[in-house]
């Protein structure tokens, strides 16, 4: 007697169920964390794909309120700054339990995969003058990004970069760099507190110090490092290794046929924000003084 064949239904993944915004034809998720969540979808008014990022609100959300105020900072330091390599706010509003910011979709991904494709020399000090002059313009508005990294530097289609993801930046004391100020530095940190990429971070950051806007040019540092040698400057087998490295590992050296940029690299990577280049600006006077 042959024995009947048992047929056994396939489960099929239940549909995605994206968020309902007039105006918007969800397409793809990009990103989802605890935080918050983004997407690819269709803008009808502007005729084009648009990144879409939300964060959950009301009282089944996983975010608390803090996250749903840094959420909406964000998008307020957006609308407030205007650079070429700064992502413009295309919209933004509210759902029944959700905050979204719509901005520009960046389908050629982010610098982080470009670094992975190994670059030239040349193609390393461009993007650094693009990211540095978005530094000039966001520092000069009295704000430190703090989250700098290659996959927060978004490329477009014709090499140029532009900077995303604000959620970090916070305000800082110009007169933290100011020796005659009382206090020294204060920014709207908690002391104690360490927001950040452990591959990416200051040292000040590390430690959950207080920070201005040298940290960021800390952070390019590293990015400008790895441009160049396809390397991270510190690394480490643990966060707790990496940070530590950030504060007490000596800056590498370059190999020689790079050897003209040690400089720079040195004094963006100083451990003492004191003996860092001040300013962006300053960063890229030193780079111009170099003819490069």
């Amino acid at each position: 007697m042959r024995e009947a064949k048992i047929k056994t239904a396939v489960r099929q993944p239940p549909p995605q169920r994206f968020p309902a915004i007039p105006g918007y034809r969800f397409l793809q998720t990009i990103a989802r964390s605890q935080k918050s969540e983004v997407y690819v979808a269709y803008s009808e008014e502007l005729a084009q794909n648009v990144a879409i990022k939300l964060v959950r609100t009301g009282p089944q959300a996983s975010t608390g309120r803090g996250e749903e105020a840094r959420f909406e900072r964000e998008r307020e330091v957006l609308m407030s700054l205007r650079h070429p390599a700064i992502v413009d706010v295309y919209d933004w509003g509210r759902g029944s339990d959700f905050r979204y910011i719509v901005t520009e979709y960046f389908p050629s991904g982010s610098l982080e995969l470009r670094i992975r494709n190994l670059m030239t020399v040349r193609d390393s000090v461009d993007i650094f003058v693009q990211i540095a002059g978005a530094l000039v313009v966001v520092h000069n508005a009295g704000l430190c990004h703090r989250d700098l990294k290659p996959a927060n530097v978004m490329m477009r289609a014709d090499g140029r970069v532009v900077l995303i993801d604000f959620g970090l930046a916070k305000a800082w004391d110009r007169g933290a760099m100011d020796p005659a100020s009382s206090d020294g530095a204060t920014d709207l940190t908690h002391a104690g507190e360490v927001r950040g990429s452990p591959y990416y971070i200051s040292p000040e950051q590390a430690q959950g110090e207080p920070v201005d806007q040298r940290c960021d040019l800390y952070s390019l540092g590293v990015m400008f490092y790895e441009m160049l040698t396809g390397r991270r400057p510190f690394a480490g087998k643990s966060v707790i290794a990496i940070l530590h490295a950030h504060r007490s590992a000596p800056i590498p050296r370059l190999p020689d046929e790079l050897a003209r940029f040690q400089n720079l690299i040195d004094g963006l990577l100083a451990k003492d924000p004191a003996e860092r280049f001040p300013t962006a600006a300053s960063a890229l006077a030193e780079l111009a003084r170099m003819k490069v």
